[in-house]
């Protein structure tokens, strides 16, 4: 069949980054900015993941990072600013995704504690739009994007637990 040929795109060299590899083919060279109407997204802060003993919790990053949202909500909703909270629940195995997590497939059903909003999180906000998610990404298969329409919103900030999960999921969407 031959010598298996390479797509230009790709090289010998490796950059230095991976930054530099999209540096080099000018991804990010022209600023998008922000819009005019910002929305949060609060990705995953459920028991599950910040209280004591829960299944998948007991990291120290993620408690920082419940503080630290804590404290941009209270200024967000002092602001008008449209808070979306996602937290994953599912209502049978069957309607789970393939996960390699054990505590996903037993401690994350509908009605659970485990599916509970942290209260911190929850805190003063009655007007947050809070709702289920079954994959990664908060906007995937979710209402989510069609509520951020609703309202006009054009530009969001993610913040959450499982950075390199369904933060990054969602950031990315």
């Amino acid at each position: 069949s031959g010598p298996r040929r390479r797509h230009p795109w790709f090289s010998t060299a490796r950059p230095a980054t991976m930054a530099d590899a999209y540096a080099d083919r000018s991804y990010g060279s022209d600023p998008v900015g922000f819009g005019k109407t910002l929305g949060i997204i609060v990705v995953d802060f459920q028991k599950a993941f910040t209280r004591p003993g829960g299944a998948l919790a007991g990291s120290p990053h993620i408690e920082a990072a419940v503080e630290a949202t804590q404290r941009l909500l209270t200024h967000a909703r002092a602001a008008g600013v449209r808070v979306a909270v996602s937290y994953v629940a599912y209502a049978t195995l069957d309607a789970m995704p393939h996960w390699k997590v054990r505590a996903v497939k037993t401690d994350l059903f509908r009605g659970m504690p485990g599916t509970e909003l942290d209260p911190r999180i929850t805190a003063g906000g009655q007007s947050d739009y809070a709702f289920d998610k079954w994959g990664a990404s908060s906007f995937f298969q979710t209402p989510l994007a069609a509520y951020f329409t609703r309202h006009g919103v054009d530009t969001v900030a993610v913040c959450g637990c499982t950075t390199s999960g369904c933060v990054r999921a969602t950031s990315t969407a």
